[in-house]
């Protein structure tokens, strides 16, 4: 007989409602969300295990939508540790997984790492050989040979560009990860590091394969180019201009906001040195655009870009920079499933969805630094933690 589970807060939020639902219950059948509803109406249900939090609130398992398995953003000079050796990147990718799992995120994508180490984890995640979050994977990054991106391999002309994305499908890749722009402005325009017919050749052999694409790029013509020819995510939007914003808002792309990178201090002074000055130049403007992008009213889902455990923290500076609870939450659940596009399985607390679902203490609706406070973590219908974080 399959393990029918019922789960009791003080609450629940269903990812979609923007009221909650006090004394509110999720009943699980073989992994699955079978209910939800008011104790009251499912405590007569058959079910085989009963567990209660009292104080926490029910709700979706979160979604890191912008993460790198082997990065550590607390790492000192950690983007170098990127040219660490395969084996290290991979024991440490394993390590981070288990402290995303256990912050109550139950989905990462993974915008690109070495050597195709996050295909084999999201495998081994899938065998239940390897505890972690469901891992949508971009396999290598893309980026021009003297462009941005650590976590990139380096391809020139459409026709490298072509092969490299034709290999990460063959690999088994979820999704196409290219570096369009640096992550800093500097002085004067900001450069596009792939061409105008490099960015369309990517985007339309994403496309051919039914594969989505995401773009690290912060604004410039770059961006524009990106929209013109149908990206599918935009990553960061750091230096967007108002008229893009316009042209976002008007377009299906979708866009991803990772605050942290730029935002949080001591990540900063974790870069390697010469990239240090920078970010703390630019950061007033940074976030003055990302307050714009916010108040346009754009849907967006949120990532950490590799500092794992601390989706809770981005979502804090999503409400600093004036986002609501609501939608700091949504960008981490439901949104995020969106992006990915696979809001049909995961991302809400909806009948026939996986049962990925989290307690928080009190409710995240009226205080979004309560996000931080895990009481357990029910990845498909098992119980991954129940204690007190």
């Amino acid at each position: 007989m399959s393990d029918r589970l019922l789960l009791k807060g003080s609450y629940l939020w269903d990812g979609i409602q923007e009221s909650i639902l006090p004394e509110g219950a999720v009943l699980i059948d073989d992994g699955q969300i079978e209910s939800v509803g008011p104790v009251s109406e499912l405590k007569h249900r058959h079910h085989e295990r009963y567990i209660e939090w009292t104080g926490s609130t029910l709700m979706p398992g979160l979604i890191d939508s912008h993460t790198h398995l082997s990065m550590d953003a607390t790492l000192e000079n950690y983007l170098d540790h990127m040219y660490d050796s395969l084996a290290e990147l991979t024991l440490r990718a394993k390590a981070m997984m288990k402290v995303d799992l256990f912050s109550g995120v139950t989905t990462c994508r993974c915008l690109g790492d070495r050597e195709f180490l996050d295909i084999a984890c999201r495998n081994a995640v899938d065998r239940g050989t390897l505890t972690g979050p469901d891992l949508m994977v971009a396999a290598r990054g893309i980026r021009a040979p003297e462009g941005h991106g650590f976590v990139g391999y380096p391809f020139k002309g459409p026709v490298q560009i072509l092969r490299a994305i034709r290999e990460n499908i063959l690999a088994d890749a979820d999704l196409v990860k290219i570096y369009i722009t640096g992550t800093l402005k500097g002085e004067g325009d900001l450069p596009s590091y792939l061409t105008r017919e490099e960015i369309r050749t990517a985007i339309e052999e994403s496309h051919k394969n039914n594969l989505r694409i995401a773009a690290h790029c912060v604004g410039g013509e770059g961006l524009n180019w990106a929209l013109e020819f149908g990206l599918d995510t935009l990553e960061h939007a750091y230096h967007i201009s108002d008229d893009q914003i316009e042209r976002l808002a008007q377009s299906e792309t979708r866009l991803v906001l990772t605050p942290s990178p730029v935002l949080n201090n001591e990540r900063i002074n974790n870069l390697p040195s010469g990239l240090i000055q920078g970010h703390f130049d630019e950061q007033p403007e940074i976030r003055e655009r990302l307050v714009s992008v916010i108040q346009a009213g754009i849907p967006f889902a949120v990532g950490t870009d590799g500092n794992h455990g601390g989706l809770a923290r981005e979502m804090e500076y999503l409400v600093e920079m004036g986002a609501s609870n609501y939608e700091a939450l949504r960008a981490a659940t439901y949104y995020g499933a969106v992006v990915s596009g696979i809001e049909n399985k995961t991302g809400s607390l909806e009948p026939g969805k996986e049962a990925n679902v989290i307690a928080v203490e009190g409710n995240p609706l009226e205080d979004i630094h309560s996000i931080k406070i895990i009481n357990a973590v029910i990845k498909k219908g098992q119980v991954i933690t129940d204690h007190p974080a």
